[in-house]
């Protein structure tokens, strides 16, 4: 005899735990929710993803104080042969920021704080040469500043500067013209070469940049001049008064470039921030056959410079910087006057994330540590240093992509998640379920217990497993019912390095209703 068929509200439920590892390629700003990847986040904020884990950011101390009282809009190493110092400019003054503590005032007197700069080399020293558009140009020696004579040209247009092929370049503000100085000099009459002719869109000049394809100095180097309009002019050579020796490579459109300090070297690559991500001058100008990716260095977090740039584009305090002992480069965006934030690539890896909390106005390095300027208060902080935010936490947040876990079109309840850190203590951090693409913000904070383990020098000999840090992975719970999650962590903390290498999901399917 046959038996009825049973009914799926009889079906059994079956409860089923998936790990995943933490999202190491970083921020995911231009792929589909539903789509994405389960390595990848969608939000990673002061976490910094590396090979297998992501970590929390360096903290950050006061350096310098005393750099008048608003913002410190110029940051900026000499880097002599066996001299180097921390410059800043605010308020109208310059100042030698180099020793911990105090400042020493060395200029005063001036318009603007917005200097362009570069390090220059001659038989007679190595100078800083720094302009401004409004102040005389300037160079700095190592003990004191000079005002060079030059001649062929208003001293006060000259806004922005670059070498290129033992020669200081200039950009003169108002036009699609730049000045040059004759070989190893910094001074004397400055020459003038019109671009205008070349950009169909008009605008003005922005930036001038130099890059090298083979790491030396010959021929192949290519001299970059952006416009206001997103034109990049590139030549190779060394002279343009010469025409057998200044090659136009040729013209190319790259979107409008944000601010005049939008150039930065990152390894062998010029790399430029436009409104349309970042653009590495490769794309163009392959190395070799594989060289150029055909997309911006920034295409995963593409929408979120897109984003940033409509809103904040015409702040003051864009800017971007190569952090090798970091290993990566950092694109400051000023949120307002008073607040920026970073969106930060790993150069080894090329996966993003943001840092927040920074309220920078300028970055530089220095002896190579990286230091930022605050927008108020003339105050230079070191940062990667340390645990905590000047004396304050340091809120982090992990979003990992919506996952499936391996049965997408299935219902599912999830009940508990169980995320992984190793840290020098337990520490204390907010979680919920994002469920079916929701944005819900963790409202509770749960505490998470260390697993069994001895931090050296606390705990008693062959009775602890001994480790420098804790391994954390508790079992904590979440509520939520669809097809897709994501838990999102979070928490604020002082003195701790942590580290999140995955995270543990249990729900069921089956008769979940």
């Amino acid at each position: 005899m046959l038996q009825p068929l049973q009914s799926n509200t009889q079906k059994k439920q079956t409860a089923k735990s998936t790990s995943v590892p933490a999202p190491v390629k970083g921020l995911n700003a231009k792929d589909s929710l539903a789509d994405m990847d389960q390595d990848w986040a969608v939000e990673l904020e002061n976490m910094f993803p590396n090979l297998t884990t992501v970590d929390l950011r360096g903290g950050y101390i006061s350096h310098s104080t005393g750099n008048g009282t608003g913002a410190v809009e110029t940051l900026v190493e000499y880097a002599g042969p066996s001299t180097r110092k921390l410059l800043c400019a605010a308020g109208g003054v310059i100042y030698d920021a180099s020793a911990s503590g105090g400042s020493t005032a060395i200029a005063t007197g001036k318009s603007s704080n917005r200097w362009q700069t570069t390090m220059f080399g001659t038989s007679g020293g190595s100078f800083l040469f720094m302009v401004n558009g409004a102040d005389a140009p300037i160079y700095y020696n190592g003990s004191a500043f000079v005002t060079p004579s030059l001649s062929g040209v208003t001293a006060t247009d000259i806004v922005g500067v670059t070498a290129h092929q033992r020669r200081l370049f200039f950009v003169l503000s108002g036009s699609l013209t730049f000045g040059y100085l004759p070989v190893v000099s910094v001074a004397g009459t400055v020459s003038t070469f019109d671009i205008g002719g070349l950009c169909r869109k008009g605008g003005e000049l922005i930036a001038l940049g130099s890059w090298t394809r083979d790491g030396g100095s010959g021929p192949d180097d290519i001299f970059c001049a952006i416009t206001s309009e997103g034109e990049c002019v590139l030549y190779s050579g060394n002279d343009p008064a010469s025409a057998a020796s200044w090659l136009l490579v040729g013209v190319f459109s790259i979107g409008k470039p944000i601010g005049r300090r939008c150039i930065e070297k990152v390894g062998a690559e010029l790399i430029v921030t436009t409104q349309d991500g970042v653009i590495p001058l490769s794309i163009f100008l392959p190395i070799d056959q594989v060289g150029a990716r055909g997309k911006a260095l920034s295409d995963s977090v593409q929408n979120e410079f897109l984003t940033a740039s409509r809103s904040y584009g015409s702040n003051f305090g864009w800017q971007s910087i190569h952090y090798p002992q970091g290993s990566y480069a950092l694109f400051n965006i000023p949120s307002s006057t008073t607040v920026s934030y970073q969106l930060v690539v790993n150069t080894q890896t090329g996966a993003w994330c943001k840092f927040t909390n920074q309220n920078a106005a300028c970055w530089s390095l220095y002896n190579g540590d990286l230091y930022f300027g605050g927008q108020a208060g003339g105050i230079i902080y070191k940062a990667d240093t340390g645990l905590n935010d000047a004396g304050s936490n340091i809120s982090w947040k992990v979003k990992p992509a919506f996952n499936y876990f391996g049965q997408r079109g299935v219902n599912k309840l999830f009940t508990m998640c169980r995320p992984h850190f190793t840290a020098s203590s337990s520490p204390a951090l907010a979680i919920d379920l994002n469920v079916d693409f929701s944005r819900k913000i963790p409202t509770a904070v749960p505490t998470a217990s260390p697993f069994p383990g001895a931090v050296w020098d606390t705990a008693q000999w062959d009775t602890g497993l001994w480790s420098d840090d804790t391994e954390i992975a508790s079992w904590l719970t979440v509520s939520g019912f669809g097809d897709c999650a994501s838990p999102i962590i979070h928490g604020a903390d002082n003195g701790l390095a942590i580290s999140f290498s995955a995270y543990d999901m249990i729900y069921q399917t089956g008769n979940v209703l």
